[in-house]
């Protein structure tokens, strides 16, 4: 809320209007920290605000699909943050659903705005590391037991999507192994493999069970090894020879990510063209990876996943 006060005083066009949250403890909260703004229980009467061009959506991961529903049918611009949704079928149809109201849906997928993994894409697409062989992810730092999330939903939605960042592919198969310990049927730590078709392997481990809260990145490649703590947006590049430690400035996500909805959101009602850098699609294929890990856990083997052929092109219902 804070960050989209913050882009209003640099840009005309956008105005935070509304807070919306069923918890008046939490508006309160707001209150305080925001000053006078419209503050509401309930989103469903700026359905029909004419006035209301776009919504940011941060509410718990099984009513993503419902409320962002709602305001895309209304025809408003929709940025939702991970997952999208809890289902795969339903990511696909809120693609769908953008698709056919003419508006722009985002996902908060935020590494895509973190310059160390910018930079670090920047550095491996030069070739300098040679072939890649393996990436490893440490998602990890402690949390209160949890009862509506479990941390696979929550935590892994970043690595699977930084992944596919850094070397632009999805997983063809997925293997994951979890358990919760204070909560039995809620999974609070999980080791998730991924296999790539060129041979390219993924390891990652998520955790709300360890005191030490990491964001680490390690790639792995045949000339060399790129390290990144996601946190601090720092990185290195090591090769037999040298250890080089990349120019980084580091960013502030959370307001590029809003920045970059505004963007897209301005762009679109004035129809120009515009490149949505977390568009639903992509928000939608990680849910796919996220089904097909709870899938692996269930059924304890690997699981083949397969996604649509275009990224224009939902899956059909």
């Amino acid at each position: 809320m804070n960050e989209v006060q913050a882009i209003s005083r640099e840009e005309s066009s956008v105005a935070l209007r509304y807070v919306v949250d069923e918890s008046p403890m939490a508006l309160d909260q707001c209150r305080q920290e925001s000053g006078p703004l419209d503050y509401r229980l309930d989103y469903h009467a700026l359905l029909s605000d004419p006035e209301l061009e776009a919504v940011h959506i941060c509410t718990p991961n099984d009513s993503h699909f419902s409320i962002a529903s709602a305001f895309i049918k209304a025809g408003k611009n929709v940025l939702v943050e991970k997952p999208l949704t809890l289902k795969s079928s339903e990511a696909y149809q809120m693609v769908q659903l953008a698709h056919d109201n003419k508006v722009v849906l985002c996902v908060g997928h935020i590494h895509r705005f973190n310059n160390g993994v910018r930079e670090l894409k920047r550095a491996l697409t030069t070739g300098i590391l040679g072939n890649p062989y393996y990436l490893r992810l440490e998602w990890t730092g402690l949390m209160p037991p949890q009862t509506r999330r479990d941390v696979i939903t929550d935590l892994a939605p970043h690595p699977f999507d930084i992944c596919n960042y850094l070397t632009g592919r999805w997983p063809v198969k997925i293997s994951c192994r979890a358990r919760g310990y204070r909560t039995l049927n809620n999974e609070e730590m999980a080791f998730i493999s991924c296999e790539y078709e060129d041979g390219l392997y993924a390891h990652m481990e998520v955790s709300w069970l360890d005191w030490t809260k990491r964001r680490d990145l390690t790639f792995v490649a045949s000339g060399g090894i790129a390290s990144l703590n996601c946190l601090d947006q720092k990185a290195l590049l090591q090769q037999k020879d040298k250890t080089d430690q990349v120019p980084i400035v580091p960013s502030n996500t959370l307001r590029e990510e809003i920045k970059h909805f505004t963007n897209c959101v301005s762009q679109h009602i004035m129809s120009k063209p515009y490149s949505n850098d977390s568009d639903g699609m992509l928000g939608a294929h990680v849910v796919t990876c996220l089904e097909a890990a709870r899938e692996s856990l269930a059924k304890e083997r690997t699981v083949r996943i397969q996604f649509p052929l275009s990224r224009e092109v939902p899956l059909p219902q």
